[in-house]
C-alpha cells in the first residue's frame, strides 16, 4: 500500500476527522490569556469628609489639597490590603481578629437598648427591683480603745465609766480613736473585712464589746449611724435610666446570643461524631 493510500484510509477515520477540526478551530481561534478580574474601591465623599474631619481633630486644621490626597491613598491602601488578606484567609484563626468581631456582634446586639424608653411604670417597677443599688451606704462613727490583752477589758471599762478620756486608754495604735461617719469599705479597709458589719450590731451610745480587729480586740462606742434609704426616683432618674439600659443591653446581647447559637451543632472531645 502506497503512502498516498495509506493516507486517504487514515483521512476517511472519524477519530482523524475530529483531531483535524480540533487543531483547525485551535489555529483559527488561539485561547487568550485569562484577565485578571479588576475590583472596585469606591472612596464617598462621606469617607473623604469622614479623614478630613480626622486629620481636623488632630492637627486642629483642614488638610490642604496634597494632605487631603495622602490620606486617601492611605485609606486605599489599606482596603486593598485589607481586601487581599481577606482572600487569602489571614483573618482565620486570629486572636486579636476574633475578639474585635466577637465584640462588634455584641455591640450589634445592644445598640438597640440605647435608644429604647422605658414607660414611667416600668421603669419604676425596674427601681424597686434594684433598689439597693442606689441606696446609699449606712456610715458609722464610733469611738474605739484597742486592747492589749482582751483580758483588760473590765479595767477600761471602770475608767471609762470614771471619766478617763479613751484616747488615752488601752494599746498604742496608729489606728485612729475616733471615727465619723464613714461608709463599710472605709471602715473595713482600716479595721479589717466584717469590722462594720460588727460595730453595726452594737447598742447605740455604750461601750461594747470586746469587737475583734484585723489587729486585735477593741472596746467600741457606737455615737451615730446614718439612716439609708432609697431616694425618690426622681432624684435619680438618670441614673436609673443609665442602670436600666445597661441591664437592657445586656438581656438583648444574650438573647441574640442564644438565638445564634441555637443554630449550631457543638460537639465537645469525646462526644459521639
Amino acid at each position: 500500500m502506497t503512502m498516498i493510500s495509506q493516507i486517504r484510509k487514515l483521512a476517511g477515520e472519524p477519530l482523524f476527522q475530529f483531531l483535524a477540526i480540533g487543531v483547525f478551530v485551535f489555529l483559527l481561534f488561539p485561547p487568550q490569556a485569562a484577565q485578571p478580574v479588576t475590583q472596585v474601591i469606591e472612596v464617598g465623599q462621606t469617607a473623604v469628609d469622614r479623614l478630613a474631619a480626622q486629620f481636623e481633630a488632630t492637627w486642629h486644621r483642614q488638610p490642604d489639597e496634597a494632605e487631603l490626597a495622602g490620606l486617601i491613598e492611605s485609606y486605599v491602601r489599606e482596603e486593598v490590603l485589607y481586601r487581599e488578606a481577606l482572600a487569602l484567609g489571614l483573618d482565620r484563626d486570629d486572636p486579636v481578629v476574633r475578639q474585635r468581631l466577637t465584640l462588634k456582634m455584641e455591640f450589634i446586639g445592644e445598640a438597640a437598648a440605647a435608644s429604647e424608653e422605658p414607660s414611667e411604670d416600668a421603669l419604676a417597677a425596674w427601681y424597686a427591683d434594684q433598689a439597693d443599688e442606689f441606696t446609699p451606704p449606712v456610715r458609722l462613727s464610733f469611738d474605739q480603745v484597742m486592747l492589749a490583752d482582751p483580758a483588760e477589758a473590765g479595767a477600761v471599762r471602770t475608767a471609762l465609766a470614771a471619766g478617763a478620756d479613751f484616747a488615752t486608754l488601752g494599746r498604742a495604735t496608729m489606728l485612729p480613736a475616733q471615727i465619723v461617719g464613714e461608709p463599710a469599705v472605709a471602715v473595713d479597709g482600716l479595721f479589717g473585712p466584717g469590722f462594720h458589719a460588727a460595730v453595726a450590731a452594737l447598742p447605740k451610745g455604750e461601750w461594747a464589746g470586746p469587737v475583734n480587729s484585723a489587729f486585735g480586740a477593741h472596746l467600741v462606742r457606737l455615737t451615730g449611724a446614718s439612716v439609708t434609704e432609697a431616694p425618690p426616683l426622681a432624684d435619680v432618674r438618670e441614673a436609673v435610666l443609665g442602670a436600666w439600659r445597661s441591664a437592657r443591653a445586656r438581656e438583648l446581647r444574650d438573647a441574640q446570643y442564644e438565638m445564634l447559637r441555637a443554630g449550631y451543632e457543638i460537639r465537645l472531645p469525646g462526644s459521639a461524631e
